[in-house]
């Protein structure tokens, strides 16, 4: 009774720890796209930004942003970790001395929905940095 238990004990606590990896690794390698759109100007433009984001195999990833009339900051290289069900991006400091970053890290949150979408969330979205939006992956 107490070898089945045990290995059933076992069992239990082996097949969390592969869920728990699993999960934490449902977002592919690939380069996922999230524009946000802001203020109308007269003209009837509107500024926008749009984050570019790069996930490679070595745990690192490349964010590059593209504007419309709007600032943005953090763009460059970050270090990706396992935050429980999500990927953490953190700008590093190291790899981009040209630039800075003044939001607090992890600065990108990434995520696999039900429906199977990756979605994002960060401060940096600064017309509505709240819930998790969309992206589109690119490759």
């Amino acid at each position: 009774m107490r070898v089945k238990f045990r290995q059933s004990l076992c069992a239990v606590l082996v097949l969390s720890c592969v869920n728990f990896f699993a999960l934490a690794s449902d977002v592919p390698v690939g380069t996922y796209s999230y524009t946000q759109q802001g203020e109308e100007f007269i003209d009837g433009q509107r500024a926008s930004v749009t984050w570019n984001i790069a996930i490679k195999e070595d745990k690192n990833a490349v964010v590059t942003m593209y504007s419309w009339h709007a600032l943005f900051t953090c763009d460059g290289k970050y270090t990706v970790s396992n935050d429980g069900e999500k990927l953490a991006l953190t700008w590093s400091s190291k790899e981009n001395t040209d630039t800075e970053c003044d939001i607090s890290a992890p600065q990108i949150l990434l995520k696999k929905s039900p429906s199977g979408k990756v979605q994002v969330h960060s401060e940096l979205f600064m017309w509505d940095p709240s819930g998790w939006k969309n992206t589109r992956v690119i490759r």
